[in-house]
């Protein structure tokens, strides 16, 4: 059986400061701007539709 004790509580820490950290952190790979993401799947989408269109796929 689970002993319930009245002890200090753990939580993490008292303001943002850790998640500002995990946030600044640089990663390698490839920096892509949102506006080229949105503009590829936009490309992705209206050649989808018209290969459909055209093509009867």
């Amino acid at each position: 059986m689970v002993k319930m004790t009245r002890g200090p509580a753990v939580s993490g820490p008292s303001s943002t400061l850790g998640i500002m950290r995990f946030f600044d952190a640089d990663t390698s790979g490839p920096k892509l701007s949102p506006e080229f993401v949105v503009g590829i799947a936009i490309v992705l989408i209206v050649s989808l539709v018209a290969l459909k269109v055209f093509l009867g796929i």
